[in-house]
């Protein structure tokens, strides 16, 4: 795709439930000390360095490179169509609940003091 798709902030607050489900279901459940209420988004999680802020930053961030990614003409093998809000879901999973596993894994990110986020986020030799 020459011409990626421009993305406005309308595409994004289109898919806000969207991530809200992701945070609920993916990041809250993770951390004791998540919650999605607005006056605790400044809170770390962990010791991974992130906050509920961060998380959800990210999340926008990835729906709007999905968006940009998303090809209207494109047929699965068995000839089907793929809707837009599926795209964005299955992006948000593959690249973001990635890194969410990382995160919560002790040896990686959860309970390690002074981890690296780097190292983590994109697997850097961990020697």
């Amino acid at each position: 795709m020459s011409n990626p798709r421009k993305v406005t902030n309308e595409d994004i607050k289109k898919y806000e439930p969207m991530i809200e489900k992701f945070m609920r279901d993916n990041v809250q459940k993770n951390w004791n000390e998540a919650s999605l209420k607005p006056e605790r988004d400044d809170i770390f999680l962990g010791n991974t360095g992130w906050t509920m802020k961060d998380i959800r930053q990210q999340l926008r961030m990835e729906v709007c490179i999905a968006l940009q990614k998303f090809n209207p003409n494109y047929r699965t093998a068995e000839g089907k169509t793929v809707k837009e809000s599926t795209w964005v879901y299955t992006c948000l999973w593959s690249r973001v609940g990635q890194a969410m596993k990382r995160l919560t894994k002790a040896r990686y990110g959860y309970g390690v003091w002074a981890n690296n986020i780097e190292a983590v986020l994109y697997e850097i030799d961990r020697e």
